[in-house]
């Protein structure tokens, strides 16, 4: 079970790649999404009354592109618990590939097993015994 409250920011230039990482993320059970195209945006995560996200996944070449863009980059992440870059060019986010990643981050909890469970219901009925 994906933890609700977990708040995630996607930075990719490549609106195709961006549209992907959210669909996997969202056919996961994460919602609380924030996808980011261009990085003059994420100033705006850099505010004081802004709350602090979870997980960041982002292309390394648009965060590493400029000294501007790296410089603001890590001033960002600090407020952010797991940083994920990936290759622009080598990297397809898939839904088994962010799975994984996600599992990592968020695991399951240890009571998820209990419900693949075949639970045996007893019903009370009084029970003759005679003894000998």
């Amino acid at each position: 079970m994906p933890n609700k409250k977990l708040r995630i920011v996607i930075v990719d230039a490549d609106l195709s790649r961006l549209t992907q990482a959210e669909k996997s993320l969202n056919s996961l059970g994460y919602f609380r999404i924030l996808p980011i195209q261009h990085f003059d945006d994420l100033r705006a995560l850099d505010h004081d009354l802004v709350a602090p996200f979870d997980v960041m996944i982002a292309n390394k070449g648009l965060a590493w592109s400029t000294e501007v863009n790296l410089e603001l980059f890590w001033k960002t992440t600090r407020k952010i618990s797991y940083v994920l870059l990936y290759e622009a060019q080598e990297t397809v986010l898939e839904t088994d590939s962010i799975r994984r990643i996600m599992e990592r981050i968020d695991p399951a909890s240890p009571w998820v097993c209990l419900k693949y469970l075949t639970w045996i219901k007893f019903r009370h009925k009084e029970r003759h015994i005679t003894r000998l």
